[in-house]
């Protein structure tokens, strides 16, 4: 096969998606050396991880409206340097406040390549073929999902934990270098100057909401600290709502930080809602399975990590697959088929008993990753295909961010009902009934379109 320099770009691109699933992931195994070291407690180390996801989660939809404003080229691979310069940091850091600051800098850099990469890869990709090069980043986020606990142990135990931020650090270097040769140099699609007030605003609200979801669960979710939360967040999210529709904005000279218009359009709207709503699903699924194959099952540790690494395996083939199949036949049928595909598979969880095969157990976890191959990359392809092209870059980053708040409400989810009685019964028949809802609601979508354009081509 003849890699053309277009085709080379999207892999760096791509491996940026792969790099920052990576990061997200070595550690995990390392907590309680980190612990060690330091001498803290690991609730106090498991900020590591937290802090990361949580500066990604807050600071991709502003890096996303820079790339529309600055140049998606100059945005993402600004973001390497800086994830280098996080890293370097980590890796010499003398106490936890510096490691914990590092990890801010390494996810402030991930968020600048992460919100900027779907419009890069559209760019580069002539429209009959998005699909696919759509799929292709999604087979990298999972390959990095995979591959982080795996490596970040393997490292731990032959060198040390820090040894991880060094390997980050010359991955950074090394592509950035390849992305500044690689990628060509792109305009702003925007000049309309950004709405700081505004950007401020949703970062705050957006922070708040993501801290109060991940110490629901370690303060009680009705404790008053916790609610003190919420009222924080439904105050900054009322005076960010106040702010966006200010009559200010009707001179058209300047643009609030996020168009409200842009989520008029219906597919738009749903395309993120399906987003959430299976990442949700996907995601509690994958916190529930490991606790019943070994607690429920009484299978050991590796034999469970492989079973569960069937999802993300079969996600890496179907994924691009189905963006490919996208491509040809439209996104509508693949992601309709996923949908009712991962609903059945959740249901078909949700029987699993001590006494259960461990050939059903597999089958439906793959059963599972393919379907949500064949949902994310029809759904990433036909959201970006309805975007403005002034607002391409801003767009994807809202898709990584939708992924991200389903992956947090899922974990808030499998949390909540796992240690009940039927815990995990319980989990996937929500998870399961969750995704029947938008199957529902997608396929309703599509007819309300096909009566649209019927009706418009008889006038």
């Amino acid at each position: 096969m003849n890699l053309t320099s277009r085709d080379l770009a999207r892999y760096v691109i791509c491996l940026g998606s792969f790099l920052s699933n990576l990061s997200a992931g070595m550690l995990n195994v390392g907590l309680l050396d980190i612990a060690g070291e330091y001498g803290r407690p690991v609730g106090a180390v498991q900020w590591v991880i937290t802090l990361y996801l949580l500066t990604i989660s807050v600071c991709l939809p502003l890096m996303g409206r820079l790339g529309d404003l600055r140049g998606k080229r100059s945005v993402h691979n600004m973001g390497f340097l800086i994830f280098l310069a996080g890293s370097v940091c980590c890796a010499v850091s003398p106490n936890l406040a510096v490691l914990l600051f590092s990890r801010v800098l390494q996810g402030v850099g991930a968020a600048m390549y992460q919100a900027t990469n779907m419009a890069l890869v559209v760019s580069l990709a002539v429209p009959e073929r998005r699909g696919r090069a759509l799929g292709i980043i999604s087979t990298f986020v999972a390959a990095g999902t995979i591959i982080g606990p795996s490596l970040g142990g393997v490292v731990i135990q032959w060198l040390h934990w820090k040894a991880n931020f060094w390997i980050l650090a010359a991955m950074a270097c090394l592509l950035w270098i390849c992305a500044q040769r690689l990628i060509p140099v792109d305009k702003p699609v925007s000049r309309v100057p950004l709405d700081g007030i505004g950007a401020a605003l949703f970062a705050a609200g957006l922070g708040t909401l993501v801290t109060a979801l991940n110490l629901g669960q370690t303060w009680g979710w009705m404790s008053p600290a916790l609610w003190s939360l919420w009222a924080v967040c439904a105050g900054l999210a009322a005076a960010f709502l106040y702010w966006s529709r200010s009559p200010r904005w009707r001179t058209g000279e300047r643009m609030p930080f996020i168009q409200t218009g842009v989520f008029q359009n219906p597919t738009i709207r749903l395309g993120f809602l399906i987003t959430i709503l299976t990442y949700m699903a996907a995601f509690s699924t994958q916190i529930v399975v490991p606790f019943l194959l070994r607690g429920e099952m009484g299978y050991g540790p590796a034999l469970a990590g492989l079973i569960v690494a069937g999802y993300p395996l079969s996600l890496i083939v179907s994924a691009p697959l189905s963006g490919d199949l996208s491509d040809r036949f439209g996104s509508n049928a693949i992601m309709r088929l996923g949908l009712i595909l991962m609903a059945g598979a959740l249901l078909a969880l949700s029987f699993v008993s001590a006494g259960t095969s461990l050939i059903y157990v597999l089958g439906f976890i793959i059963l599972l990753g393919s379907s949500m191959g064949m949902i994310t990359s029809p759904n990433s392809n036909l959201i970006m295909g309805n975007a403005d092209e002034s607002l391409v870059s801003f767009i994807g980053s809202m898709i990584a961010l939708s992924r991200n708040v389903g992956m947090m409400f899922g974990s808030v989810l499998a949390g909540s009902l796992m240690h009940a009685a039927s815990g995990y019964r319980n989990v996937f028949i929500t998870s399961a009934a969750l995704v029947t809802v938008v199957a529902f609601w997608q396929v309703r979508h599509v007819r309300k379109e096909w009566k649209r354009k019927a009706l418009s081509a008889t006038r």
